[in-house]
């Protein structure tokens, strides 16, 4: 079987660095989350890699499935559909992880699938209103973007995460580090 997260990685870094000669409409990787879709600037987007079970913390917010050494650095793993409350689900072939970097924090979102890279017109972006999302409980949606019959929900990296879980993230990366310098030691 074809490695699904390699050729969509493959074809992520070939956009984004076309997208950083040419400059032009922003550019999303779109992904789905239960059965809606979502998309994330991809100049966010560090890596998209094949799902492996993270190394589990105990005490982490429940969103935090764990850790993973990403190019030599421990980051959390965040499963998105505890993040949005969807009801579990086994993870297979499809189930990727998107590494992302937001505010100089790098971690990893657990989605379902990767969709496509899809550049939208900003005539077709519709930003959301801070009040309405509010009321709503969408803070995390920047806004919503119209491609054919398609509608995807534009994730805002900064509201993914509240303030509370960006330091529960922080500490489970310090003491993750901490757990594998200790073990480094004793041997």
């Amino acid at each position: 079987m074809p490695n699904t997260a390699a050729k969509l990685n493959d074809g992520f870094q070939n956009s984004r660095s076309e997208f950083n000669k040419e400059g032009n409409e922003p550019q999303f990787v779109t992904f789905q989350i239960g059965q809606e879709e979502y998309g994330i600037d991809i100049m966010l987007v560090q890596e998209i890699i094949r799902y492996e079970r993270p190394t589990k913390v105990f005490n982490a917010n429940p969103s935090i499935k764990g850790v993973m050494n990403f190019r030599g650095n421990v980051i959390p793993i965040i499963d998105m559909r505890k993040k949005f409350n969807l009801p579990k689900s086994e993870y297979d072939e499809h189930t990727v992880v998107i590494v992302i970097e937001v505010n100089q924090k790098t971690l990893g979102m657990i989605v379902d699938r990767v969709s496509d890279i899809i550049s939208f017109p900003v005539k077709d972006i519709q930003y959301v209103d801070r009040e309405f999302a509010e009321d709503m409980m969408t803070e995390h949606l920047k806004g919503m973007a119209k491609t054919g019959k398609r509608i995807i929900m534009l994730l805002d990296p900064l509201r993914v995460m509240s303030f509370e879980e960006y330091k529960q993230l922080k500490e489970v990366s310090l003491s993750s580090c901490n757990s594998v310098s200790e073990e480094s030691d004793e041997e």
